[in-house]
């Protein structure tokens, strides 16, 4: 719902009830319109209005215009909230509430755009699911620190350090993740949590999540991290993980993690005191659940500011109260990670993310001990221990980003156009991307981009300058250099340009939405293509068990 009113005309509107009476006056309209207004000017209450086809919207635009008298009626004091909901509102009253709901996002968004100085649209356009605008601003700020940190390191030749994950890690957007309930304690209704890489659908399907296509650079940074620092005992095959939980300031709780192979890399960043990993390396899950399983004196307990830890996610495991800021990374790998197809694979190669070989694997599991349960957990001569850590010591090299300065060049850089063309050179493409920015006179100025199906770069196709200050005018029309795809003529519509790009769109594994979130078959789609395989006398792949109980 745009911010194109008056205030004034939403506290009015945003109050009226069901019952409240209006009269309209005669038809200004013309097109659709008209044939619409003509049917709900004969309505006498907002009930009757939307009954007679009146959109949600005319309400405001006809009472700012003048067309709606407010003659009587119940009305109410202050506009409803959708959280305040009750059993005897009507359906007036819900959509209103919502309709106050999104007003008051959309106020939030122009008034961080004009702290920001930038077009609306930098913030609104390509936000990933469940992504606010003050989540979205933050994460294209992190993206710009992770760009600048990975430019130092090339450029130095050092390796990424503590300190540069800290400084990435402050300026990103956490979700409020109302998912993990195993992690939350007694009062807590989400924990600031997002995963990058790897997540399995409820299908049997394995996806990278959007936000690490989206903030590659972030992702990129986390993978280098880990990889600087792998220790010898996992050098010669790396520790490959698919997926990393990226946590804020919040102490799990005693838990054991769900779909997850097992051995997983974790680590905390930032100033804090206390909040040392607890584990019981000796869980058995098949001894009963994790509260019955784990007593405190069986645990052990390990300061994850100082060391990095191998542990097996699996066990039970929890985290002490703490002050101060803490942050942490874990790297583990899916359940279902080896349903991850060529296309999966590429992409999180593109994020930085290792993915696991068997090999790597196995050799990750050597390193850990076979849990034995604590009714007889006395280790043997022989067997090894239930985890490993590290020691992360060493002084921080490359320039400092956790400087003022260097904040506030991320932030300003994140935020600026960047004409990528020269970073594309490809002539088939899986989809495009729209950028906008404000132009020195402050006109908007809109860029649409092709992206590339080999490189994932960006080439400019399209661009429109509006014709004056706020008119919102664009004439849309192809870039000399862009000779790829059938002709365009100039047009003020958006929706012409994104129905000229599809015309040479090859059908690639993105979502439908035109989000880059690349996934897998599921397990249901697998079988129709066994049984389709079968028809055709060619061997079918059979599909894993895991799979099947997935996509049940």
């Amino acid at each position: 719902m745009p911010n194109t009113y008056q205030e004034a005309t939403y506290l009015e509107v945003l109050c009226w009830t069901a019952g409240t009476r209006i009269k309209y006056g005669p038809n200004p309209k013309s097109g659709k319109s008209f044939i619409r207004y003509d049917k709900y000017m004969k309505a006498k209450t907002v009930d009757d209005s939307l009954k007679l086809g009146s959109y949600p919207q005319d309400l405001f635009f006809d009472y700012e215009h003048g067309y709606i008298t407010v003659l009587g009626g119940e009305k109410r004091s202050a506009p409803l909230d959708p959280k305040d909901e009750e059993k005897s509102w009507s359906k007036v009253d819900k959509m209103l509430a919502r309709m106050h709901r999104n007003w008051i996002t959309w106020k939030k968004t122009f008034e961080l755009a004009d702290q920001l100085g930038v077009d609306r649209r930098q913030l609104t356009s390509d936000k990933t699911t469940s992504e606010t605008t003050e989540m979205r601003a933050k994460r294209l700020h992190a993206t710009a620190m992770a760009t600048m940190i990975l430019e130092d390191v090339e450029k130095s030749k050092r390796k990424v350090t503590d300190r540069d994950v800290l400084a990435v890690l402050k300026l990103w957007g956490f979700r409020e993740n109302t998912n993990r309930q195993n992690v939350m304690k007694e009062g807590q209704n989400f924990v600031f949590s997002d995963t990058l890489g790897l997540v399995a659908g409820y299908d049997g399907s394995v996806m990278v999540t959007q936000a690490t296509s989206e903030y590659s650079a972030v992702t990129q940074i986390f993978g280098r991290w880990l990889k600087d620092h792998t220790p010898a005992e996992l050098q010669k095959h790396g520790f490959g993980f698919s997926s990393i939980n990226v946590n804020a300031n919040y102490a799990a709780a005693l838990h054991r993690d769900g779909n997850n192979e097992g051995p997983s890399m974790i680590k905390a960043f930032g100033e804090f005191e206390g909040g040392e990993l607890n584990y019981w390396g000796d869980d058995d899950k098949t001894h009963g659940p994790v509260e019955k399983c784990c007593k405190a004196g069986d645990k052990m307990s390990v300061d994850l500011g100082e060391n990095l830890l191998l542990f097996d996610g699996n066990r039970g495991h929890s985290v002490n109260d703490f002050k101060g800021e803490r942050y942490s990374l874990v790297f583990f790998c899916v359940g279902l990670y080896d349903r991850a197809n060529k296309a999966v694979k590429a992409e999180l190669e593109r994020c930085g993310i290792q993915f696991p070989s068997q090999t790597g694997m196995a050799a990750a599991r050597s390193l850990l001990g076979a849990p034995r349960g604590y009714k007889d957990a006395k280790q043997k001569k022989g067997e090894k221990p239930a985890l490993c850590c590290w020691a992360q010591a060493g002084k921080a090299t490359g320039a400092n980003f956790l400087t003022a300065v260097k904040v506030q060049e991320a932030k300003r850089k994140a935020l600026e156009f960047e004409d990528v063309e020269k970073e594309c050179t490809d002539v088939q493409f899986v989809s495009h991307k729209i950028k906008y920015h404000i132009l020195p006179d402050g006109r908007r100025s809109v860029r649409f981009f092709m992206v590339g199906a080999s490189s994932g770069g960006l080439r400019l196709a399209v661009s429109a300058d509006e014709d004056r200050k706020g008119s919102g005018h664009y004439l849309y029309q192809k870039v000399p250099g862009f000779k790829i795809g059938p002709a365009l003529s100039p047009t003020h519509r958006i929706a012409d340009v994104r129905a000229w790009a599809e015309k040479f769109t090859k059908k690639s594994a993105v979502a439908p939405t035109g989000r880059r979130c690349v996934r897998s078959s599921s397990a249901a789609e697998e079988v129709n293509q066994g049984k389709r395989k079968r028809s055709q006398g060619k061997e079918v792949t059979n599909i894993s068990k895991r799979a099947k109980v997935a996509g049940a």
